[in-house]
């Protein structure tokens, strides 16, 4: 039996929400604090990307106690993390789409947070690299809907920054079907060397929702295809903005990627990494990257709050 063949009999063992349970609400996104680029493709990979790969960034942020869910082997799914997915994408499936022009813009509002590490540069100091703990902001980024336009990046305390156009914002050529979004997740991992597929995969999904539109069908998808990655569990977590929720989990080399879910409408908050191994520089437990997906809108011009 494949992956698809196990995600549909899940799909048949858990029963759809009920609508009253399932609440309007697009919140949370992630936070960190890359360096400046004029293209969103830098922040957007780089940081979460990183983190969750690679631990490419340093800094903690103290862990809080957590409640893990079932237990998982690294070639199978926990049950628990399935449904959370399956409810996931039902939900999605239940919202409306939104309607934009081509010449019009993708408004993402987050609070975003991620650590980073830089080398002491006293004469008489360590060589091993010092925590830059992580700056919570509020970021506001307005991203052309067909590429064709220069975006937008503000946050507090800085100057506006002009984002490159070539991008396109407004995601509708992505799958709607899980098989062929489980192609789309799997897609770059052949020619990554020493890093697994399943992650890739895996962080693929938050890359994906962090700053840009997708319509509801290709979200659904996007979450029944996750369901069927190895390796995932669930904990219960927070996302930046402090909304609880629960998180499908997966670790992978030292680091663990949560994305998170509102507990009880299954929407998508944000993201989490977490180291769980010692990896120098980073200790045990520490929290590398954190989002919450705030708000989404589409708007007319770069700048225009909704």
């Amino acid at each position: 039996m494949n992956d698809l063949d196990l995600m549909e009999k899940f799909r048949a063992d858990v029963p759809p929400p009920a609508p009253g349970v399932l609440a309007n609400a697009r919140s949370a996104m992630f936070r960190a604090e890359p360096a400046r680029s004029r293209t969103r493709w830098v922040w957007r990979s780089a940081p979460v990307a990183a983190l969750a790969v690679a631990v490419g960034v340093a800094g903690v942020v103290a862990l809080p106690g957590e409640q893990a869910g079932p237990a998982s082997s690294p070639q199978e799914q926990a049950p628990e993390a399935v449904r959370v997915l399956r409810l996931a994408a039902a939900e999605a499936r239940r919202e409306t789409p939104l309607k934009a022009r081509s010449d019009q813009f993708v408004y993402v509002e987050s609070r975003v947070a991620w650590a980073g590490a830089a080398a002491n540069d006293k004469p008489s100091g360590s060589k091993r690299p010092a925590y830059q703990p992580p700056v919570e902001k509020l970021r506001r980024v307005w991203l052309s809907v067909d590429g064709s336009r220069a975006g937008l990046l503000s946050e507090p305390g800085e100057a506006d920054w002009p984002l490159d156009a070539g991008q396109r914002a407004y995601r509708d050529e992505l799958p709607t079907d899980a098989r062929a979004m489980r192609a789309y997740l799997y897609r770059d991992t052949a020619n990554a060397k020493g890093i697994p597929a399943d992650r890739i995969a895996f962080v693929k999904v938050g890359d994906t929702l962090r700053e840009q539109y997708l319509p509801p069908a290709s979200v659904a998808a996007l979450f029944e295809a996750a369901a069927t990655i190895p390796g995932t569990t669930t904990v219960k977590q927070t996302d930046l903005a402090g909304r609880r929720g629960i998180a499908v989990s997966r670790v992978d080399q030292g680091t663990r990627h949560d994305l998170i879910f509102d507990a009880t409408s299954y929407k998508f908050l944000g993201e989490r990494d977490v180291v769980v191994d010692d990896t120098t520089p980073y200790p045990k437990n520490a929290v590398t990257g954190w989002t919450a997906q705030l708000k989404i809108a589409i708007v007319d011009r770069a700048g225009q709050l909704p």
